[in-house]
């Protein structure tokens, strides 16, 4: 597949081919990421990561590729990579090989928007099963209180509507304490 295959499939919405083309770039980012001190699981981890950021990318019709794309792929699981480590305090020399320099803005990386999505996963891992059920339900898929309520077996809507208050309520408490022991460790 060249370049502007795969560009031209991600554009139309056809992904699975590119991805697949792409895949075969996972041993190098392995490799990149165990000579760094990292496992399997988190080379997988940054790889897909930089999979989604590449096709975000690549969906822009504004977007001009300067390089290669698995150049250009291999240069955000690098940067990923970077981040990453320092996040766990840790500092690396990498060698550049066959890569870019990119920063935060070539693919508009917001470390904030981070730092809040992993505390909202954080929140959700926390609650109980019955307030994933009914978050999933109310706004991942759009349902009303009438059929969750329905489909969760209350007794009416208002107890439906009771509970997820209780369920946000909880939620916002878990995610103050969160942010406080974040901002003490800090």
């Amino acid at each position: 597949m060249t370049d502007q295959d795969i560009i031209n499939q991600v554009r139309k919405g056809r992904n699975e081919k590119p991805i697949k083309f792409l895949y075969k770039e996972f041993p190098k980012v392995k490799q990149l990421v165990i000579s760094a001190g990292g496992n399997k699981l988190m080379a997988e981890e940054l790889f897909n990561d930089s999979l989604v950021l590449l096709l975000e990318k690549l969906r822009d019709t504004n977007f001009e590729l300067t390089s290669k794309i698995t150049t250009y792929l291999y240069g955000i699981n690098r940067f990923l990579l970077l981040n990453q480590l320092r996040k766990e305090g840790k500092t690396v020399s990498l060698e550049w090989r066959d890569t870019l320099i990119l920063s935060n803005e070539d693919f508009n990386y917001d470390f904030e928007k981070e730092k809040k999505l992993t505390l909202i996963e954080k929140v959700l891992d926390s609650i109980s099963e019955k307030c994933k059920s009914i978050f999933q339900l109310f706004y991942f898929q759009n349902k009303s209180m009438k059929s969750i309520a329905e489909e969760l077996n209350y007794s009416s809507v208002n107890s439906a509507k009771t509970q997820k208050y209780k369920c946000i309520e909880r939620a916002s408490s878990l995610a103050e304490k969160m942010l406080n022991q974040s901002t003490k460790t800090v």
